[in-house]
């Protein structure tokens, strides 16, 4: 068993919310003043697991009844010897049924990564994002519109996309990549 609170306004007997360890699917209805039939719950908790229950301060004159039969909690509330309405609302602290233990999936076994395609992958995005700095910097200089600053860029792009079409002959290679420095 676990335990839940209810909180449920006393005029319409409406659920305003449930906190729950275990299950949560409870249900409230209100048959006549000061009458709150709770269903969903095995009962209220009783210590150290629960308190009981607790109304608001507007509500302190109210006596509060609580028995449970045939799985039905029932609360009944009164002033002065009368049946009546909470004038604001009831937290009840009940047992709930455990929530059903959930079979985790064994994960599959990771897929081998293959060194090759992963580097090549990256040199692809790296010679990529080269190329799409280099076609503006070009067209500029054969346009003979290129300053100085893009025209020492080209250059330095152009070394950095030289430098890429090595990677493959590096010693290590495909597992240990000593990637050249994007120029700035």
């Amino acid at each position: 068993m676990t335990r839940a609170a209810i909180n449920i306004l006393g005029a319409t007997g409406e659920i305003l919310d449930v906190t729950s360890l275990g299950k949560a699917d409870i249900t409230c209805e209100r048959p006549g003043p000061g009458q709150y039939l709770v269903r969903g719950t095995l009962g209220m908790a009783r210590p150290p697991e629960g308190w009981g229950y607790v109304i608001n301060q507007m509500d302190k004159d109210a006596a509060v009844t609580i028995s449970f039969d045939d799985e039905v909690l029932a609360v009944s509330v009164a002033v002065d010897g009368t049946p009546a309405d909470l004038k604001h609302s009831i937290t009840l602290h009940v047992s709930v049924e455990p929530l059903p233990v959930m079979e985790v999936p064994t994960p599959p076994e990771p897929v081998p990564v293959d060194p090759l395609e992963v580097a090549q992958v990256e040199l692809a995005r790296r010679r990529a994002a080269a190329d799409y700095v280099i076609a503006p910097l070009q067209d500029a200089v054969d346009v003979e519109e290129a300053t100085e600053d893009e025209a020492a860029a080209l250059n330095a792009w152009k070394k950095y996309r030289v430098a890429l079409s090595r990677v493959p002959d590096q010693p290590g290679y495909p597992t240990v990549i000593d990637w050249p420095t994007t120029p700035a």
